[in-house]
């Protein structure tokens, strides 16, 4: 693909996936991506299996979408007016349903707000930890929301609930509420195992609060995190930086029946959001030194290097779920969609910060993207999950319910801001 042929693909998607979310969602208080990309079965109705119909809403999907709708509408994608009004319903919704249950969310939960187990049963015990995964999506998406609106008091809640999340991940008091629905992808909270995707995730998190309200806290914290990725979670045994998933509450690498995990689009992930994190840095006159942004710059580049040759297949065009850095194989060949975006976004960044051209990677993901994954039939969303002969699967990577334009589109929003095409 050109890039003409690449940028007209990305807006394509955006904008009719999101059309798609504005209508599914209508006047409702949740968003509404319950669909299969294979047949176009709609999983709404009450008929469903409960795990996938209106039953069941994903924390995780109503925060990720807060933040994509709110990017949509600041690039000048969709109906600006119903953008807002669908911001105003989720968010107020969340926000009621977080004050009746201790400021906290969870993975699951009725659409009345009670949390649910991973087999449907309502969740009697209290969450572990102080902060999960739901709480730190809902955290950045209330906050986006609240810029959007300019919601100066959802504002103040947001900036609260996510310096208490981000506080809980620097502590290590975070700790996962996902629940398992693939037995090849194990996300259960395990005790002795720290996984660096909080820290990674908070790092967009923490890059929008710096910018909102100019507090060099936030650029602290980020630099905190980001130093503690790059040196507990990188080998370099091997000449080039590879990142593993996990290490002990010690520090050391968190090893698994003899195997060194890593994902590589977490891998690829981490590298765009880091990079986007020191764009941030660079632009609040914070970096430090010149020569020290430029030096994790350029080993945030070798990293999206290195994992895009240890994770791409480019005989059915995806990106593989895991790898051993032990063993030098992998260990899930599933092939999920959305590191590839979020590995476009990442060679977008690292080409803006002068590391380096990275198109053979862009032209890779991004033919995947467009004629591997997306399915033009149902308003090109993308198949969740392809296997290793490259057939779309019904295997769910985290969420039944599809992208509210998290991962794919606010990447590639970030693409073509960083080309110029925005």
């Amino acid at each position: 693909m050109t890039r003409a042929e690449q940028t007209a693909a990305f807006r394509r998607i955006i904008t009719e996936t999101l059309d798609t979310i504005l209508e599914r969602t209508g006047d409702r208080p949740f968003l509404d991506t319950k669909f299969d990309v294979i047949d176009g079965r709609d999983y709404a109705g009450a008929a469903e299996p409960a795990f996938r119909s209106g039953r069941t809403v994903y924390a995780w999907i109503q925060g990720r979408g807060l933040e994509a709708l709110a990017g949509h509408l600041h690039a000048g994608f969709g109906d600006a007016g119903c953008i807002r009004a669908v911001l105003r319903r989720v968010s107020s919704r969340l926000e009621r349903i977080r004050a009746a249950n201790g400021g906290r969310m969870f993975f699951m939960m009725s659409p009345d707000g009670v949390f649910l187990n991973g087999d449907g049963t309502p969740r009697r015990e209290p969450l572990p930890g102080d902060a999960n995964y739901s709480d730190l999506f809902c955290a950045k998406g209330l906050l986006h929301a609240a810029r959007a609106l300019q919601d100066a008091a959802l504002e103040r809640e947001a900036l609260a609930y996510l310096e208490r999340t981000v506080a809980a991940i620097g502590e290590l008091r975070f700790v996962t509420d996902q629940q398992p629905f693939d037995p090849a992808n194990p996300v259960a909270a395990r005790p002795g195992k720290v996984q660096q995707g909080p820290f990674m995730i908070a790092l967009s998190g923490i890059a929008a609060a710096a910018e909102l309200t100019g507090d060099v806290k936030w650029l602290d914290r980020g630099c905190r995190f980001l130093r503690r990725v790059l040196t507990l979670h990188v080998d370099h045994s091997r000449g080039e930086p590879e990142l593993f998933e996990a290490v002990r509450p010690d520090g050391t690498p968190y090893r698994e029946d003899g195997r060194l995990i890593s994902d590589p689009g977490h891998a690829l992930e981490f590298a765009g959001l880091a990079l986007k994190f020191l764009a941030v840095l660079e632009k609040a006159g914070r970096p430090g030194s010149a020569a020290a942004l430029h030096a994790d710059r350029l080993l945030l580049a070798r990293l999206l290097r290195r994992h895009f040759t240890l994770g791409f297949r480019p005989g059915p065009g995806g990106i593989v779920k895991s790898f051993d850095l032990i063993g030098r194989c992998t260990v899930n060949a599933d092939m999920p969609w959305w590191s590839l975006p979020e590995t476009i976004r990442a060679a977008a960044e690292a080409e803006a910060a002068g590391c380096g051209d990275f198109s053979d990677i862009t032209g890779a993901c991004a033919d995947a993207l467009w004629n591997r994954f997306t399915n033009v039939e149902q308003h090109c969303f993308a198949y969740q999950t392809r296997d290793a002969s490259g057939r779309p699967v019904r295997v769910i990577p985290a969420v039944p319910d599809l992208d509210p334009g998290y991962h794919t589109n606010l990447s590639l929003i970030d693409v073509l801001k960083l080309w110029g095409e925005l």
